[in-house]
């Protein structure tokens, strides 16, 4: 798995911080668990162990790894609501 980011016209650590996060813990998150879900019989059960998992991840990100980036002083980006 991979997550390019082009450097160009990152100029400082923060920018960087503020660029990859929180996205990177998505991508490490997807490249080092195997989820129920890719070995599901049937599309609806697919997409019901899917829903669990991306809601177990949103609730662990939300509630314990913003919190601990932002005790490391990690400036993260969260797109506002309802966009897309």
């Amino acid at each position: 798995m991979e997550a390019s980011l082009w450097t160009e016209m990152v100029r400082t650590p923060e920018q960087l911080d503020y660029m990859l996060f929180p996205r990177l813990l998505a991508v490490a998150e997807r490249s080092w668990h195997e989820a129920d879900w890719q070995s599901a019989d049937t599309a609806s059960l697919m997409k019901s162990r899917r829903t669990h998992d991306w809601e177990q991840f949103a609730n662990t990100v939300g509630y314990r790894e913003l919190r601990n980036l932002e005790h490391l002083g990690i400036k993260y980006r969260l797109p506002p609501p309802g966009v897309r």
